[in-house]
């Protein structure tokens, strides 16, 4: 396949550990690259926040990221980049249409999703919607501290009802989608994922050391940080280490760092907390090495990559029992979940497994039993796969490609045409009849008028140009006049007297006694049509009508009528005009001298004689 990925704010390339980069940008990176050594091409579109960023940089063989001009080129926080998304998703169209559309788009975050819905919808390609974080729930434990846009809920209610497939990353979050109006058969649950290399068992640490407690992720309030400093305060004798955030150097004016740093004070832990900032991702795995147990202490959690990577680490986790916790910490087997917001339950778990090394070995072993299992990344990407699969297959069902639509058009048309063509032959006595009436009257100094309405008027004003010009061969100009072509006088007649005038009264002013007058109608009741054959009858004229299936108003008013009945106008339109063309043929052999037979052609002169004329 080919995949895009839309990851408008969470680059892959990115940094981890600020304010807006976190394990969404290790499940892109991760999802791209197990996707792409399963066989497939994979691009992720992200945000422009560098203009010296160049525009494709190749992240691994198979996934290539593309930096889109969405934007200012420079950083913004994410709640601020929902104005931009339309902008982000009309490029991903253009950018699609000079390159060839993907297979399918998979949007991370809903602001991803708008993107990636603008410009699927212009190529009609299937969506695949990853929240990895919902408004609703976002609201309902932040609630006034929400920065979310306005907008948000709103947007994701239509993403969840409008995306062909949406991937859960647990349990909870199924839940949740079901309850914001998501069907059922348009949800997968595929889980985030671990490197099983890049995170894996060490060494316990040296008996006698201080117990430490590692707590990892971005410095925001809803991680549950400091729910960790009040449990240490119940644990003497062990040191918590926070890992995430801004720079080292910049965590004296991070908001977050410094309510922290002053709850340790308060609880008179300050000296056995050590807040390190920024930490790269590729040194996240010594850092779990480096300690007893791994707290993840968050008010709600979407899903997690913390827990399995301290499970893969074969580090026992204490974790909130929420969201993804639930799915991925089998409690009391890799690890003990404790509600969210509760210092007094995370102290007792974390002094149950700091006090029993023997205990919190074995729950290590379990958890990375587990994510070989469960969660390693080649599982994920063929999960994932999976889901591609089913969502590509039902899109085919309920949208046949363009080119397939189109083809089946043609061919049912092209049927319905040649059966409406043969039952047309029908007719032919009467067409040669039209023609010798023609040839004898314009040949004469008479004149045929035309008229109808639509796509019928266009057949009009072509069958008077044929006859106006010529037809095939060489002849004089005959007197045809449509009476749907002229602008001035259609808008003059429908302002002063009416639509059902339209053709009466030019019927009127131009017809004579004795001429002609085709008028075209695939229904046979336009009331202007009728009001005009009324008119000419009136005026002396000879009436001749092309209509749809008979009988009909107007094919019982016309003197002679050509029925086509066939059950679309489109069919009967085209057959109007190659009868049209047979009654120009009809009157061209009336009118258009025979050519000289080849023995009657004047034979050329003798090539003696034309050099002597020369000379």
């Amino acid at each position: 396949m080919r995949i895009a990925m839309v990851s408008e704010h969470a680059s892959p390339l990115a940094a981890l550990g600020g304010v807006d980069a976190g394990g969404q940008n290790v499940y892109v990176a991760a999802l791209a690259e197990g996707l792409a050594r399963r066989g497939h091409d994979v691009s992720v579109y992200t945000r422009r926040d560098d203009p010296a960023l160049p525009e494709v940089v190749e992240q691994a063989p198979g996934v290539r990221v593309v930096h889109v001009p969405a934007g200012p080129a420079g950083p913004l926080p994410k709640d601020e980049l929902a104005p931009y998304m339309d902008e982000f998703g009309r490029w991903l169209a253009r950018d699609w249409a000079r390159t060839g559309a993907p297979d399918l788009v998979h949007a991370h975050f809903w602001m991803s999703g708008l993107a990636a819905r603008r410009a699927a919808e212009a190529h009609r390609i299937p969506v695949v919607q990853t929240f990895h974080a919902l408004g609703a729930v976002k609201r309902r434990h932040q609630g006034a501290a929400d920065t979310s846009p306005a907008g948000r809920l709103a947007a994701e209610h239509g993403l969840i009802t409008g995306a062909d497939l949406v991937l859960a990353t647990c349990r909870d979050e199924r839940a949740e989608l079901l309850a914001l109006g998501g069907d059922p058969s348009r949800i997968d649950v595929v889980p985030c994922g671990v490197d099983l290399g890049a995170f894996a068992p060490a060494p316990p640490r040296p008996a006698g050391a201080r117990r430490r407690i590692l707590a990892l992720g971005r410095l925001v309030e809803r991680k549950g940080v400091d729910v960790a400093v009040r449990a240490l305060a119940e644990l003497p004798g062990a040191e918590l280490v926070v890992a995430g955030g801004p720079e080292r150097a910049e965590l004296d004016r991070d908001p977050e760092a410094l309510r922290l740093r002053a709850l340790a004070r308060e609880l008179g832990v300050a000296d056995r907390v050590e807040l390190l900032g920024r930490v790269d991702h590729r040194d996240t795995a010594e850092l779990l090495a480096g300690a007893d147990v791994v707290a993840c202490l968050p008010w709600y959690e979407p899903f997690g990559m913390v827990p399995l990577e301290a499970m893969a680490c074969a580090r026992p986790v204490v974790g909130s029992a929420v969201g993804g916790l639930l799915d991925s910490v089998e409690d009391g087997v890799t690890g003990l979940l404790v509600p969210p917001r509760d210092p007094a339950g995370a102290a007792t778990a974390l002094r149950a497994l700091l006090e029993d090394p023997q205990r919190a070995a074995r729950m290590g072993r379990a958890g990375r039993e587990r994510v070989e299992r469960c969660f390693g990344w080649g599982r994920v990407a063929e999960q994932t796969e999976r889901s591609y699969e089913r969502v590509l297959e039902r899109h085919r069902r309920e949208h046949p490609p363009l080119r397939e639509r189109t083809e089946a058009w043609l061919g049912a048309h092209l049927d319905e045409l040649a059966v409406a063509a043969r039952d047309a032959a029908q007719h032919a006595g009467t067409v040669d009849r039209w023609g010798a009436r023609l040839a004898g009257l314009l040949g004469a100094g008479g004149r045929v008028l035309a008229a109808g309405n639509g796509g019928s008027a266009a057949e009009a004003q072509h069958f008077t140009a044929e006859l106006v010009g010529r037809f095939v061969e060489e002849r004089r100009a005959l007197a045809a006049v449509c009476l749907s072509a002229e602008t001035s006088s259609l808008t003059a007649i429908v302002n002063d007297y009416g639509a059902e005038e339209l053709f009466a009264r030019q019927v009127a002013a131009h017809g004579r006694p004795g001429d002609v007058l085709v008028l075209l109608s695939t229904s046979g009741r336009s009331p202007n049509v009728l009001a005009a054959a009324e008119r000419a009858r009136e005026h002396g004229l000879t009436v001749w009508a092309l209509t749809g299936p008979g009988p009909n108003p107007l094919a019982e008013l016309a003197d002679e009528a050509l029925t086509v009945a066939a059950p679309s106008t489109s069919v009967i339109q085209e057959v109007h005009l190659m009868l049209l063309h047979a009654v120009c043929a009809a009157v061209d052999a009336r009118l258009v001298p025979p050519a000289p037979a080849p023995e009657e052609q004047e034979a050329p002169a003798p090539r003696t004689a034309l050099r002597a004329g020369v000379a």
